[in-house]
């Protein structure tokens, strides 16, 4: 019995130390939430505009672009309750914050990251924020979430070429969804649709969780004196036509029945603007650089305004 378990342990040293050194590479790789962590551990006191959200803004917001300090924390596919998680975790570092401004787009009430087919992406937060939504262990390592191989070739290629992780700006604004890139928007925006729209009745549980954290999110900011504005963002019109009504009217009236009757809370609808063109989308639901650039200088311009009927009413 000993030589068998001495032979098993033999067997099993070369690949549990291979194991470790492999999840010890993998969480040395520069990546979008260690930046960002990183940048809001040094610059929260500066920040006087957060975006928040998924990669609607991720892709769609350049903070070059605004007149005041801003910062793109938004990541793929974070949904509302990582929105507020990473807004508490900095609760005593915003000295100057002024707005944040979170998507509330089609599929936000229906949906949360740790309910989906990205679950994955959890461990991000676990691991690099050290938020942790749910206890779950496993959410602890970078292994055990996503496949072997590409975890090899991540760890090759930032071994070998010193290639990292991160794909957005210093600010934080994500750069792959590039114009010379653009996708077909007819195509996109079929799979796109079928891929936010959700049976209402399964979901419903999840609809009241987000509309939970999204009324959070709103006493967070009043009891920080904090304007939240939340905005749905542009999309192609062969992304916007395939939608389910209902799923869509049920999110908008709640958005704008919730920021109704907050006294620091905005909603903007941006999902039918017709002043971006097909030459401002990458896909049928993101925006490409140009479009970023658009949407960015029209939130700018919502703040200005803002401040001046504030100004009035003061």
């Amino acid at each position: 019995m000993n030589k068998f378990l001495k032979k098993i342990f033999l067997f099993l040293f070369p690949i549990i130390i291979g194991m470790i050194s492999l999840e010890l590479i993998l969480k040395n790789i520069p990546n979008d939430y260690s930046y960002k962590k990183a940048y809001l551990d040094k610059n929260a006191n500066e920040i006087e505009v957060l975006f928040m959200g998924n990669s609607h803004i991720f892709y769609g917001i350049n903070p070059k672009y605004m007149t005041r300090n801003t910062f793109n924390g938004a990541h793929i596919s974070q949904s509302l309750n990582f929105d507020h998680a990473i807004l508490k975790k900095y609760a005593t570092k915003f000295e100057k914050l002024k707005y944040v401004i979170i998507p509330v787009d089609y599929f936000s009430f229906y949906s949360r990251l740790d309910e989906g087919v990205e679950k994955w992406r959890v461990k991000n937060y676990c691991i690099y924020y050290n938020i942790s939504e749910e206890d779950y262990f496993w959410n602890n390592f970078e292994i055990f979430n996503g496949k072997l191989d590409s975890h090899i070739s991540r760890a090759n290629e930032y071994l070998i070429n010193e290639k990292t992780d991160i794909s957005c700006s210093k600010l934080g604004f994500g750069t792959n969804y590039n114009s010379k890139n653009n996708k077909n928007l007819f195509e996109t925006g079929i799979k796109a649709a079928n891929r936010h729209t959700f049976d209402l009745n399964k979901h419903r549980s999840t609809f009241i969780k987000n509309r939970k954290t999204i009324n959070s999110i709103i006493k967070f900011s009043k009891e920080h004196h904090i304007n939240v504005i939340f905005l749905t963002c542009p999309a192609h019109k062969n992304y916007y036509k395939n939608l389910n009504d209902i799923q869509l009217q049920n999110t908008i009236n709640s958005i704008q029945q919730i920021s109704l009757k907050q006294s620091n809370t905005y909603y903007f609808n941006f999902l039918k603007d017709t002043s971006f063109t097909t030459k401002d989308f990458y896909d049928a639901d993101h925006l490409n650089e140009i479009g970023a650039k658009k949407l960015t200088l029209k939130i700018n311009d919502i703040l200005k305004k803002i401040e001046y009927n504030n100004v009035l009413m003061n």
